[in-house]
């Protein structure tokens, strides 16, 4: 029988818990993150769009 987690928030806290929780969890545990918005935004990454290594796209 399936287990099902909701996670509700896809920010940091939210994402590095569906990850820990993905990899230590059964394979009968399903796990999703809900978020209000469509797209995360991995923020620490925005400091590197100055110096062309990622482009707004990526």
């Amino acid at each position: 029988m399936m287990k099902n987690l909701l996670i509700l928030g896809a920010g940091a806290a939210g994402t590095m818990m569906a990850n820990k929780l993905a990899s230590r969890l059964s394979e009968d545990w399903l796990v999703t993150v809900v978020d209000r918005d469509d797209v995360h935004v991995y923020q620490p990454g925005l400091l590197f769009l100055p110096f062309g290594a990622y482009d707004e796209q990526e």
